[in-house]
Protein backbone atom coordinates (compact mmCIF):
# COMPACT_ATOMS: atom_id res chain seq x y z
CA UNK A 1 0.00 0.00 0.00
CA UNK A 2 1.62 3.57 -1.19
CA UNK A 3 2.07 6.25 1.97
CA UNK A 4 -0.59 9.13 2.07
CA UNK A 5 0.38 12.48 2.90
CA UNK A 6 -1.54 13.46 5.42
CA UNK A 7 -1.72 16.71 7.94
CA UNK A 8 -1.19 15.88 11.88
CA UNK A 9 -2.62 17.90 14.00
CA UNK A 10 -1.40 18.01 18.09
CA UNK A 11 -3.08 19.75 20.60
CA UNK A 12 -2.54 20.56 25.01
CA UNK A 13 0.14 17.84 26.13
CA UNK A 14 0.48 16.69 22.81
CA UNK A 15 1.13 19.74 21.13
CA UNK A 16 3.81 20.46 23.82
CA UNK A 17 5.52 16.59 23.69
CA UNK A 18 5.46 17.31 19.73
CA UNK A 19 6.75 20.57 19.83
CA UNK A 20 4.93 21.47 16.94
CA UNK A 21 1.17 22.41 15.93
CA UNK A 22 0.94 20.60 13.10
CA UNK A 23 3.23 18.32 10.90
CA UNK A 24 2.56 16.83 7.30
CA UNK A 25 3.80 13.15 7.21
CA UNK A 26 3.07 10.58 5.21
CA UNK A 27 2.09 7.29 6.40
CA UNK A 28 -0.04 3.86 5.72
CA UNK A 29 -2.30 3.90 8.23
CA UNK A 30 -2.54 5.06 12.17
CA UNK A 31 -0.12 2.19 13.85
CA UNK A 32 2.26 2.95 10.78
CA UNK A 33 2.04 6.80 11.68
CA UNK A 34 2.00 6.65 15.45
CA UNK A 35 5.70 4.68 14.96
CA UNK A 36 6.55 7.74 12.83
CA UNK A 37 5.92 10.12 15.48
CA UNK A 38 7.64 8.34 17.81
CA UNK A 39 10.85 7.95 15.97
CA UNK A 40 10.91 11.76 14.82
CA UNK A 41 9.51 13.43 18.19
CA UNK A 42 11.52 10.67 20.37
CA UNK A 43 11.13 9.88 24.03
CA UNK A 44 9.23 12.96 25.52
CA UNK A 45 6.25 12.38 22.45
CA UNK A 46 6.59 8.67 22.96
CA UNK A 47 6.22 8.65 27.11
CA UNK A 48 3.41 11.17 26.65
CA UNK A 49 1.23 9.25 24.15
CA UNK A 50 2.31 6.04 23.91
CA UNK A 51 0.99 2.95 26.21
CA UNK A 52 4.65 1.08 26.47
CA UNK A 53 2.58 -2.28 27.18
CA UNK A 54 0.18 -2.10 23.92
CA UNK A 55 2.04 0.36 21.67
CA UNK A 56 -1.17 1.94 20.98
CA UNK A 57 -2.18 5.43 22.16
CA UNK A 58 -2.16 5.50 26.13
CA UNK A 59 -5.80 5.31 28.05
CA UNK A 60 -8.38 8.12 27.29
CA UNK A 61 -6.05 10.13 24.67
CA UNK A 62 -7.73 10.13 21.04
CA UNK A 63 -7.36 10.01 17.77
CA UNK A 64 -9.40 11.79 14.98
CA UNK A 65 -9.51 11.39 10.93
CA UNK A 66 -11.08 13.65 9.40
CA UNK A 67 -13.67 14.53 12.15
CA UNK A 68 -14.59 10.88 12.94
CA UNK A 69 -12.77 8.68 15.90
CA UNK A 70 -10.32 5.78 14.57
CA UNK A 71 -12.88 3.70 17.09
CA UNK A 72 -15.61 4.01 14.69
CA UNK A 73 -13.59 3.41 11.43
CA UNK A 74 -11.07 0.69 11.57
CA UNK A 75 -8.91 1.62 14.92
CA UNK A 76 -4.82 1.91 14.43
CA UNK A 77 -5.59 -0.18 10.96
CA UNK A 78 -7.54 3.13 9.35
CA UNK A 79 -6.13 3.33 5.68
CA UNK A 80 -5.18 7.34 5.28
CA UNK A 81 -5.52 8.72 2.21
CA UNK A 82 -3.74 12.00 0.58
CA UNK A 83 -5.31 14.97 2.41
CA UNK A 84 -6.33 13.33 5.24
CA UNK A 85 -6.15 15.10 8.24
CA UNK A 86 -5.25 13.41 11.71
CA UNK A 87 -5.56 14.72 14.98
CA UNK A 88 -4.15 13.80 18.29
CA UNK A 89 -6.02 14.32 22.08
CA UNK A 90 -4.70 13.82 25.01
CA UNK A 91 -7.76 13.01 27.88
CA UNK A 92 -10.12 16.02 28.38
CA UNK A 93 -10.57 16.98 31.68
CA UNK A 94 -14.09 18.07 33.17
CA UNK A 95 -15.51 19.27 36.31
Amino acid sequence: MPLAKVIVKFFASVREAAGVKSREMEARNIRHLLDILVQEFGPPFRDTVIDPDTGELKRFFSCMVNGRRIELLNGYGTELRDGDVVAIFPPVGGG
